[in-house]
């Protein structure tokens, strides 16, 4: 059989981006981003690698300052070639249609040698089908993230684009996706907003897992969520939405007594409440950064995603940086990154160091294990804190249950308490509602926010 397949490519928009450049040197800024790989024929790949350089330094482009560049550097393209490129199109007048074709013929040739390099994974012999499958997918999710282009924009346009949000802000059409929480949503002016990473941080039996369920459960009433799980496998996680959901006894529902008819009551109960949910679950360990990005790129392109929740992020397995510390400043930046390539919003768990635990006070910011990264790139830090749960606790009956969510650092807000109510039995974590506790000691020490 033969193939008549070609390859994706087309010279003559190549030849007329050129052409174009050569022609008009101002012609570049209306032109998208290209690299010069995105040219199929070498030739003319160096010739666009070569305007590059000298429209970088501040220099003309022409043909004969392109040729003399060219000379400077060994190039063997010759000054015939350089004029037979330039006189290719009479004007510049379509060079963006010619930089269109030339990418997405780019992206096409891409895609073929990925198809190539996956069929070759999948005749390595010493890999499983299950991992060859993530090698592949993993290639196809990085094709799939474009990096959204952005242009200077004038003042007069934004202003237009401004007064339109205000607009619909006082419509009541509040682009924040809600926590559910109303303390939190109320310091966080509605919600979380797209691009935004917050990261709660706790001491283990604080409730941050109840916390951050109920604000995927809450949020996933009306938004995709993606909940990835490093130290709790998705049985695990059932486990905790059912009892909450239900209001029910989780370690009820853990013993699974065929005999306890309420207990099945309250589970079917539960399930259709959670059936409605848009939530999804992932629970493999050692999560690296590319391996979050895949799982969160396929949620997007197969059920849409709005809202990433990751717990927790010292779990994470870093990319062979120098040291933990700069492993985890990368993983804290390129979740960032994730965060505004997707358009979604992003909740890090993160653990706090044993220091927490030596003074009965709700925790500093520098007690977050690794904090100088997290304070770098994350738009709030809140900091959870259960009455009963520290091991200083004189636990007094008026703060049982009582939790404080503080928030020490908001980028575009004000910093502030969130007073909650911690069930546990339930795993029900919601806003408090009943007279606030208070401390007969002089005062509770108060964690120093950051300020950006």
């Amino acid at each position: 059989m033969r193939d008549d397949r070609r390859i994706p490519v087309s010279l003559e928009s190549e030849a007329g981006l050129l052409s174009g450049l050569l022609l008009d040197n101002e012609a570049i800024h209306r032109i998208p981003g290209l690299d010069a790989d995105a040219f199929h024929g070498p030739v003319n790949a160096e010739v666009f690698r070569a305007i590059q350089q000298l429209a970088s330094a501040g220099r003309p482009f022409d043909t004969v300052s392109v040729y003399t560049h060219l000379q400077a550097i060994g190039s063997e393209t010759t000054l015939i070639e350089l004029n037979d490129i330039a006189q290719y199109v009479p004007s510049a007048a379509n060079i963006r249609r010619y930089a269109e074709v030339v990418a997405d013929r780019y992206r096409l040739r891409q895609l073929m040698e990925a198809g190539s390099a996956i069929a070759d994974i999948a005749m390595e012999p010493n890999a499983t089908s299950a991992e060859q499958i993530d090698q592949a997918q993993m290639m196809l999710a990085k094709l799939a993230t474009v990096k959204a282009k952005r242009e200077p924009q004038h003042i007069a346009e934004s202003l237009t684009h401004y007064l339109g949000l205000l607009q619909d802000l006082s419509d009541g059409k509040n682009p924040a996706i809600r926590t559910g929480i109303g303390g939190l949503d109320k310091i966080l002016n509605g919600g979380m907003r797209r691009g935004e990473v917050m990261v709660i941080g706790a001491r283990p039996k604080h409730g941050k897992t109840a916390l951050s369920l109920t604000m995927a459960r809450n949020m996933a009433r009306d938004h995709s969520v993606l909940f990835l799980s490093q130290e709790m496998p998705i049985s695990q996680l059932m486990h905790r939405h059912t009892a909450a959901a239900g209001s029910f006894d989780l370690a009820r529902i853990l013993a699974a007594d065929a005999g306890d008819h309420d207990m099945w009551d309250a589970v079917a109960d539960a399930a259709r409440r959670l059936g409605d949910l848009n939530l999804n679950h992932d629970d493999q360990c050692s999560l690296s950064l590319m391996d979050i990005r895949r799982k969160a790129i396929k949620v997007k392109r197969e059920r849409g995603l709005d809202v990433l929740f990751v717990d927790f992020l010292q779990l994470m397995a870093g990319a062979g940086e120098e040291s933990r510390n700069r492993e985890l400043d990368v993983i804290v930046n390129g979740i960032k990154a994730l965060a505004l390539d997707l358009g979604i919003c992003v909740v890090v768990l993160s653990q706090m160091s044993r220091k927490a635990d030596e003074h009965y006070s709700r925790p500093a910011m520098t007690y977050l294990r690794d904090s100088g990264a997290i304070e770098a790139a994350a738009d709030q830090i809140a900091l959870l804190f259960t009455d009963w749960a520290h091991p200083l606790s004189k636990r007094k009956p008026e703060f049982q249950g009582f939790a404080e969510l503080e928030i020490v650092a908001h980028r575009n807000g004000p910093q502030g308490l969130v007073p909650l109510e911690f069930i546990g039995k339930y795993q029900q974590m919601g806003d408090w509602l009943h007279p606030l506790p208070v401390h007969t000691q002089s005062t509770m020490p108060v964690s120093r926010g950051a300020k950006f």
